[in-house]
């Protein structure tokens, strides 16, 4: 499989989420303690994660011009199966196996998806 560079939007999001959820980690780590302040980075690098696979998603389509829309189709629902099973099974390990801070993990999650929702919403503005 050919590697290709992460394109200059998603480098842009993922630094825009890194900074995000290290300032709610900062602001929890200063409320509450260091255990909550490790738990929002691990919801952050959750929210991260998702959106590499999303990107990766969104790469392999482009790079599939030969796709009829239906195929296309079938290959989004399989990313979206695919980001919400290990969404959920990171979730079970951080939550459930590593006894991290429940609220604290969804915060950082929350923080790196509200991100997400920004970034995504100016890049679809820009394209008008």
């Amino acid at each position: 499989m050919s590697r290709v560079p992460l394109g200059h939007g998603i480098r842009r999001l993922l630094f825009y989420q890194l900074m995000l959820v290290f300032a709610t980690s900062a602001a929890f780590f200063a409320i509450f303690d260091r255990w909550s302040a490790f738990s929002v980075l691990c919801g952050g690098g959750i929210a991260a994660g998702n959106a590499l696979l999303a990107a990766r998603c969104a790469r392999r389509d482009a790079q599939a011009p030969e796709r009829t829309p239906q195929q296309s189709l079938v290959a989004l629902y399989i990313c979206m199966v695919q980001r919400f099973v290990i969404v959920a099974a990171l979730f079970a390990l951080v939550m459930g196996g590593m006894k991290l801070e429940p609220l604290a993990v969804l915060t950082g999650f929350i923080v790196g998806l509200v991100v997400m929702i920004i970034i995504g919403t100016q890049q679809l503005t820009q394209q008008k």
